[in-house]
């Protein structure tokens, strides 16, 4: 897909998304009137957990409560025209920095966010978490989960395969080989699906990037590096490597993200490097009893492996909302122990607000241990001026896979975009 085939497609979605959004409803107005309504808007990979909670808040208070969700492309897409033209949700996801069109930074500046610093939970979120969801001192977010990249595998198919984990990224590839000498793949990919196109990246320029220079957001910010030239070459050049070793199934082009966990659940690949925040759609299409675990993807030789972490889930409350009240009820109980218990039972994950006692699941377990042990890096978005520079790695890591560009020109794509952020 070319770039400019990418921007007519998220062009024709925006358009579609506000024409939907018009009809039947009327902007709203922010009202501190208590109401008997609650409108939240989410990530379809966030879709059990939040029906589990809306189903206890409505029966703790007898709200009727309206719940949206989309596929994360789409909501990224049509959630600030649905601000603009005043028809958002009261509650709605939203991510920290500014490297996609729902990240705060985009949103707190057109003035969409509510200001959450004076809320009870705002000083109880986990040290390093807070920050990302802070503007100028002030909180505009609830970071609800924690999240990380890595390889989610079955482990009855790693054990039908007879091999081991790999350490290194030499070991990736023979790991890669192997496996497709059993007759199946080592991990499943679906770029069909924009936003996948990223996490393979990210979880190699943990190991290419921020391992030797923890600070590349800030030299970047300050124009003091780019893209091309940095260890983001060596993490494109071993995605393609890792293709041509046969880590991957078939035309990932043409397989979206549902496809590839479907390649995981039949046993046809071993696992899929993911985020987290995705782990309960995983498993949710798994066979009963099915276990999974979760490892870092090598990106060097060195066995350290740091893995991407980030925040997975947070909210924040429309300036404007309708049902302001209620909004700001619903984001401070979503902070306690009981809605955590409840969010958590649905859908395992790394809590972000401390003290929360989860029993966590073996391949949750496993990442939280990677962080304990401080063997992390960031999401590299977060440190991006704004949403052009993941619209450009999207398209070019497509143009990548179909022989349209190669490793530089996706890169200068990149740097093109973070200069006119």
């Amino acid at each position: 897909m070319t770039t400019s085939m990418f921007n007519r497609k998220i062009a024709a979605l925006a358009a579609m998304a506000l024409a939907l959004a018009a009809c039947g409803s009327q902007p709203q107005a922010p009202s501190n009137e208590k109401t008997k309504a609650l409108k939240i808007a989410t990530t379809s990979n966030n879709q059990e957990p939040m029906e589990a909670v809306i189903e206890a808040y409505k029966k703790k208070t007898g709200l009727d409560i309206n719940l949206t969700v989309a596929d994360t492309a789409q909501y990224q897409t049509t959630l600030r025209t649905q601000l603009s033209s005043g028809t958002a949700s009261d509650v709605f996801t939203v991510w920290p920095g500014s490297g996609n069109p729902g990240a705060i930074s985009i949103l707190q500046k057109a003035g969409y966010l509510a200001d959450l610093s004076d809320r009870p939970w705002a000083g109880k979120v986990e040290p390093g978490t807070a920050e990302q969801l802070k503007i100028g001192g002030k909180t505009y977010g609830l970071p609800s989960k924690l999240d990380a990249v890595g390889a989610i595998y079955n482990t009855a198919t790693l054990k039908e395969t007879g091999l081991k984990v790999p350490k290194t990224y030499g070991e990736l590839l023979t790991f890669c080989a192997d496996v497709k000498a059993k007759g199946k793949v080592a991990f499943a990919l679906g770029i069909q699906t924009d936003w996948v196109t990223q996490l393979i990246p990210y979880a190699l320029v943990a190991s290419t990037v921020y391992a030797a220079d923890p600070g590349f957001n800030d030299k970047m910010a300050q124009r003091q590096a780019t893209f091309v030239g940095s260890g983001w070459e060596s993490a494109l050049a071993k995605y393609q490597e890792m293709s041509k070793a046969g880590c991957f199934n078939d035309d990932p082009l043409g397989t979206d993200v549902t496809a590839s966990y479907s390649l995981v659940n039949t046993g046809k690949a071993v696992g899929v490097v993911q985020v987290l925040a995705s782990y309960s759609q995983i498993t949710s299409t798994a066979p009963e009893g099915a276990e999974f675990g979760f490892f870092p993807l090598p990106g060097g030789d060195s066995g350290a492996n740091p893995v991407p972490r980030g925040i997975g889930v947070s909210f924040a409350v429309n300036d404007k909302a309708e049902n302001r009240v209620n909004a700001l009820g619903f984001v401070d109980w979503l902070a306690t122990p009981e809605a955590t218990k409840v969010w958590f039972g649905a859908a395992p994950g790394i809590p972000a607000i401390q003290g929360a006692d989860i029993k966590a699941e073996p391949a949750v377990q496993e990442a939280i241990d990677i962080i304990a042990e401080g063997r992390t890096a960031p999401f590299p978005d977060t440190g991006w001026p704004s949403a052009r520079v993941q619209a450009a790695h999207f398209a070019g890591i497509q143009q990548l896979f179909s022989g349209q560009a190669d490793v530089k020109q996706v890169l200068a794509s990149m740097d093109e975009a973070y200069g006119t952020g």
